[in-house]
């Protein structure tokens, strides 16, 4: 493996717009960020979201 950093983009999605969907949304945002934050080598690049 080479030491160049992978580069990472997460998918979030509800399929509602209730109230408890939008907080799923802010939930997933959060799962995804910290743990592709916490994962060596990988670098975030972008959260794409879908409701």
């Amino acid at each position: 493996m080479t030491d160049r950093e992978l580069r990472v983009a997460a998918y979030c999605r509800v399929s509602t717009d209730k109230e408890d969907q939008v907080n799923s949304l802010v939930s997933q945002k959060k799962y995804f960020t910290e743990y592709i934050r916490n994962r060596q080598g990988w670098l975030l690049i972008d959260i794409y979201c879908e409701m």
